[in-house]
């Protein structure tokens, strides 16, 4: 035995180097899955003895389940969106459950209260956003054509001459420099609104997630008080104030999410009928536009006020003023409304 304990340093230091040569001839020296096995291998027996290690391997944990999120996303994107579903609509399945209906037939109910929205969302709302779109699309490229034309017509030089500045340098400076510019521009708007249509169409074609988050959500509504009563067990053992600061937390979190989708939606919907009402060129998808920036404090409002200023004058320049001031009030006014009225008793 006193022989072998000799040369246990010698085996130890060749079985090291052997492993690290098997991970790096199977290329699992690169894998983040087996770097962080190992890490956790090594660290979970001397996690008792030094907080250091229980930092480390803490930290080790974070960064895994990060990388595996962003990894993964796409895949759990599913599972992500129907336990947020689930986690909003607990409240009015207990709610259901209370009023003595089972609460597999509760959650089937949400659950299919919620796609017939979508559908309906689908069906009559999404054909409008892709039409819009590719009209804003279209419409733009006509607008850089024509911008580029004019910059290089014949008027357009007459112009600089009637104001009596130097043709020849304003030409150089004009066709080297602005022009270039403002295709620059213009192409970069194109790309963007090509990219949102193409990201729309593909998230509609998605059948799988489609068919995949309704099933999810059902059962991650109805089996949502098992992780509840699993997560009480174990935060009572610990402390029993942790437990009542996480309800606490929990019912704010859950709370201010939950309007927060709702008062992008009201703003979103309201605002698209009242310019659609008035006759603003492209209604549902400005309207949208201001629903999804509303949860954004002050920038929000600046930035849906600028993109809808900014379309009309690009799409509409001739009768523009109109709907430039029916933008502003609307944008203001719903603000408005939902700062002073909607947000301060969520």
């Amino acid at each position: 035995m006193a022989n072998f304990s000799q040369f246990l340093p010698i085996v130890f230091t060749v079985a090291t180097l052997c492993f690290g040569y098997f991970l790096w001839l199977t290329g699992l020296a690169t894998s983040p899955l087996a770097l962080f096995g190992i890490t956790i291998f090594l660290l979970v027996p001397l996690r008792k003895e030094h907080p250091i290690v229980r930092r480390i391997l803490l930290l080790v944990l974070i960064s895994f389940v990060l990388w595996l999120f962003q990894d993964l996303g796409v895949a759990l994107l599913p599972f992500a969106i129907s336990f947020l579903l689930a986690y909003l609509t607990d409240p009015s399945v207990s709610w259901l459950e209370r009023k003595k209906i089972p609460r597999w037939l509760a959650a089937l109910t949400i659950v299919l209260c919620m796609g017939g929205i979508v559908t309906m969302i689908a069906i009559f709302v999404f054909p409008a956003v892709f039409s819009q779109l590719d009209d804003i699309i279209s419409q733009v490229s006509s607008f850089v054509t024509n911008s580029q034309k004019f910059l290089e017509s014949r008027k357009f030089y007459r112009m600089l001459d009637g104001l009596g500045l130097p043709k020849d340098t304003l030409k150089d400076i004009v066709q080297n420099e602005f022009a270039p510019r403002i295709e620059s521009v213009f192409t970069s708007i194109l790309q963007a609104l090509a990219s949102l249509l193409t990201s729309l169409s593909l998230l509609a074609s998605q059948v799988i997630n489609v068919i995949l988050i309704p099933i999810l959500s059902f059962y991650f509504v109805k089996d949502l008080p098992k992780l509840k009563t699993l997560l009480r067990e174990i935060l009572t053992k610990k402390d029993k104030k942790v437990f009542h600061d996480v309800e606490r937390v929990n019912a704010i979190v859950r709370t201010y999410i939950g309007w927060q989708i709702v008062a992008a939606f009201f703003i979103g919907t309201v605002s698209s009928i009242l310019f659609a009402i008035f006759g603003v060129p492209y209604p549902i998808v400005l309207g949208i536009i201001c629903g999804l920036l509303n949860p954004i404090p002050i920038f929000g409002t600046i930035a849906s006020m600028i993109i809808a200023i900014v379309t009309i004058l690009l799409i509409n320049p001739d009768n523009a003023t109109g709907s430039v001031i029916v933008v502003t009030c609307v944008i203001n006014g719903l603000h408005f409304v939902n700062a002073y009225g909607i947000e301060p008793r969520v």
